[in-house]
């Protein structure tokens, strides 16, 4: 008994922790990779008898350790919107069911899910890997009502937006392979990440962070809606255990778990949420000031650095700034800048604030 209070004390063991490969191609040779991508996309999209290898090769593209590949492909096809789409939802099944093959051949297919997670901390920096985690795979199963036989695994890799959005989601496709060979996946070199994280969390940095926590569940073994009947009762079973692992590792405030969902719906309504509240709790902190929204409006301006708009909030026919908030980009393989727009106009315009763009011209 005494050693298995002690074992469990210390927590599991620590596990070989893989990065995927991040080597930049050549230009020549990543020019005409980009080149075949793009090539293939068109005659996919023309012929359907192109489509059963075209799957192989956007994973193969995705696997490659120059992201440049995917990314300059689906921007080429601009124009192009059908074989575009056809590449981008390619690439986004690829991530969302990733399949394994195995050294003894056999083949596992998988389902990406994940577990919206936001916090605040009162420190700079964000650490990223969480080793208790691994305790939450069986009340989280069970919660879930997942065949007792069928796989669920849990990273303990908790991915911000900015990790996310550093290699545009192209990264997660050797999660599963990662995960499957029992290892913990390394989206950034450890050693440097942890020197990073440590100089940071010693400033005093107020910040409110969204992240997901990835989970992999065996094909099939969880269908959408019965995990959202089951939502409840799984973060209700989880949260302790998310508190303890974020806890022994990262010092935070305040932290929220939102409901499982496969991995871009997870993103989606991450992000959608995410952005509300921190708009929702601004305006309604300008409100208390000024008496009221009647006479608020609302100035947007795009910030490449931070994959969003940066949203000022002034006095109607007033040029000063009472407070800014962020709206960002869901993170993704292809970031819709468009849709966050739209979806920043309809948000105010159930608030009945007007919003205009602020474009920056460059010289």
């Amino acid at each position: 008994m005494h050693e298995a209070y002690a074992e469990r004390e210390v927590g599991p063991k620590a596990r070989e922790m893989r990065q995927g490969p991040t080597e930049p191609l050549p230009p020549a040779e990543r020019s005409r990779a980009i080149r075949t991508l793009r090539d293939a996309a068109r005659a996919a999209a023309q012929d359907p008898i192109h489509r059963a290898g075209f799957a192989a090769q956007v994973q193969q593209a995705l696997m490659g350790g120059d992201q440049a590949v995917f990314t300059e492909a689906q921007l080429s096809l601009l124009g192009e919107p059908v074989a575009r789409a056809l590449l981008v939802n390619s690439a986004r099944d690829a991530i969302a069911f990733p399949e394994v093959v195995r050294a003894d051949g056999s083949v596992m297919s998988f389902e990406l899910w994940a577990l919206p997670f936001a916090f605040s901390r009162a420190q700079g920096g964000v650490w990223w890997h969480f080793p208790l985690l691994e305790r939450l795979e069986t009340p989280l199963a069970d919660a879930l009502d997942v065949p007792e036989k069928a796989i669920l695994w849990i990273s303990p890799t908790l991915f911000t937006v900015d990790m996310l959005n550093e290699r545009a989601c192209q990264n997660l496709m050797h999660l599963a392979g990662v995960m499957d060979a029992g290892c913990d996946f390394a989206p950034l070199d450890p050693e440097s990440s942890r020197a990073t994280y440590e100089a940071a969390r010693k400033t005093q940095d107020p910040q409110l962070v969204i992240s997901w926590l990835p989970f992999l569940v065996e094909r099939g073994a969880l269908p959408v809606e019965q995990a959202r009947q089951l939502s409840r009762k799984a973060l209700d079973a989880v949260m302790p255990l998310v508190q303890q692992a974020i806890g022994a590792e990262m010092e935070y405030g305040e932290a929220e778990l939102f409901a499982p969902l496969p991995w871009w719906e997870s993103l989606q309504a991450g992000v959608r949420a995410w952005n509300r509240k921190r708009l929702g709790l601004t305006v309604a902190l300008i409100a208390t000031r000024v008496g009221g929204l009647q006479d608020l409006e609302a100035v947007a301006e795009y910030q490449p650095e931070m994959q969003g708009y940066e949203v000022g909030l002034k006095l109607r026919g007033s040029e000063e700034l009472l407070a800014r908030s962020p709206w960002l980009v869901v993170p993704d393989v292809a970031p819709d800048k468009d849709a966050t727009w739209q979806d920043l106009c309809d948000c105010l315009r159930e608030a009945d604030i007007p919003l205009s763009e602020t474009i920056v011209k460059l010289h």
